[in-house]
């Protein structure tokens, strides 16, 4: 008797071990229907305004439960450090207050000159002062978002391309434990009303696939223009080569008004920000290192009596966080000196790593599959869909046209996503975006800045009348 059900303890386990093994690696296991985004965060405020465009909203916190009526405006304050939401003679308060339709239509949130709507939930907190607000948001509302507020062009497997990396890039970030925020310190999401018709469509036709390397997810980096030359992850952060962000010839990314241009500066200017920044009397600098991917990996800053070295990244940074993000575009870029000026001339917009937007516009336009596009951009990964892990069902990327009550209209929604918007850098940008498996690279120069790329430069905001022509990612 103990021995047969010692048997069978022992067959039980061994069922066991085979269904995890064929279950293969959890990373990428589960796809989740809803997602948390620090929305706002950049600015700084202590009251908001709140509606929804139809239906009732419920108001929860730790301490009660009300119904505010369709059309009624909500004010969210600060009283005596909690969170206080008053409707007319309705109030309620607590550490945390949550916001949700209970038709599932979005809510209009109004916060200092911003207005966007959300689809899913808000939770309002504060902090030192100010108020946090995180949008809990079906996946493929948020996929759309970011489509159409990073992507901006209106070619359907390009944009289902940037669907595709969008949602891996958000997941990978949650899988390791890093938190979602709305502005290009992450990905740009501004909610439904930049969800234009081509990125709904984008989202649905994709929802659900991810991009993988060996079952796990990748790290779908990204940036506007790579100027004719991908760039590899080692060249650009000093990490360890990843085999599918790998240094290529581009030729869709040539057709790109980034793929070449000049910025000249004065000398006394250049050396003035960058000695600020690196705290060192700059008196000359010198390009110390290229890779073979035509990309500056390091810089030497001359003093008068020292000398300092800086990673092209960080001397680059140190650059577009003082004179803006139009100035040194890249770190792929030779430099002049002549009459008392630095001359500058480069090659893309952004970093350069994995997918080139203008690239995969142009590719689309070719008669490349979305599936092509990402095969060239991220060579050695796959395609994969991944389930469901359940959640929400109030997504709401298969509305055709954006709701009524959208403080954007449709047109004016596909005229915002014209602009080139300037000054700001995502986490993408940094070194930490990419695992570093080896730091001796980067021990050996200073690559340390601060993270400027939240700081919005306005003077660099443009529009164009042909959406084809600009895209919304800035570069970065």
């Amino acid at each position: 008797m103990n021995l047969h059900f010692s048997k069978y303890i022992l067959h039980g386990l061994a069922t066991i071990l085979l269904l995890l093994v064929l279950a293969g690696p959890t990373q990428a296991a589960d796809l989740p229907r809803d997602i948390a985004i620090n929305v706002m965060d950049h600015l700084s405020n202590s009251s908001l305004n709140i509606a929804a465009t139809s239906g009732t909203v419920r108001l929860s916190s730790d301490r009660d439960s009300i119904l505010i009526e369709a059309g009624q405006s909500i004010q969210i304050s600060i009283r005596n450090g909690r969170v206080e939401a008053r409707s007319g003679n309705n109030v309620i308060e607590g550490f945390r207050v949550d916001l949700l339709s209970d038709t599932g239509t979005p809510l209009r949130l109004n916060f200092g000159s911003e207005s966007r709507e959300y689809a899913g939930s808000l939770e309002v907190t504060q902090h030192s002062g100010n108020l946090k607000i995180i949008n809990r948001v079906p996946l493929e509302d948020y996929v759309a978002s970011v489509v159409g507020s990073e992507y901006g062009f209106d070619d359907l497997e390009g944009s289902k391309a940037m669907a595709i990396v969008a949602r891996t890039f958000a997941l990978y970030a949650i899988q390791n434990g890093r938190k979602l925020y709305d502005s290009e310190r992450f990905q740009v999401y501004r909610g439904l009303s930049h969800a234009s018709s081509v990125a709904r469509q984008a989202a649905q036709e994709t929802a659900g696939q991810v991009l993988e390397y060996k079952n796990e997810l990748i790290e779908a980096v990204y940036s506007a223009s790579n100027g004719g030359y991908a760039a590899s992850n080692s060249s650009v952060w000093g990490t360890v080569q990843l085999p599918y962000l790998k240094a290529r010839k581009d030729p869709w990314d040539t057709k790109s008004p980034h793929a070449t241009w000049d910025w000249s500066i004065n000398k006394n200017q250049l050396f003035g920000a960058l000695s600020s920044a690196f705290n060192i009397s700059v008196k000359d600098i010198k390009v110390g290192k290229t890779a073979s991917d035509g990309r500056v990996t390091s810089v030497v800053l001359k003093g008068s009596n020292t000398s300092k070295t800086v990673t092209g990244s960080a001397f680059r940074a140190a650059i577009a966080n003082h004179f803006g993000a139009k100035s040194l575009r890249s770190t792929y870029f030779s430099s002049n000196e002549r009459r008392g000026s630095f001359d500058f001339s480069g090659h893309g917009f952004g970093h350069g790593v994995g997918l080139s937007q203008w690239g995969a516009h142009y590719m689309s336009g070719d008669g490349r599959s979305y599936a092509q596009i990402l095969d060239f951009y991220y060579s050695n990964t796959s395609i994969k869909h991944l389930p469901s892990s359940g959640g929400s069902d109030q997504s709401l990327i298969g509305i055709p046209v954006l709701s009524s009550g959208s403080s954007v209209s449709a047109s004016a929604s596909s005229a915002a996503l014209k602009d080139v918007s300037g000054g700001n850098q995502t986490s993408k940008e940094t070194i930490s975006t990419i695992s570093k498996k080896d730091s001796k690279t980067q021990a050996a120069t200073d690559g340390a800045t601060e993270n400027i790329w939240d700081k919005p430069n306005k003077a660099n905001s443009t529009r164009s009348a042909k959406p084809k022509k600009t895209a919304r990612r800035i570069g970065w």
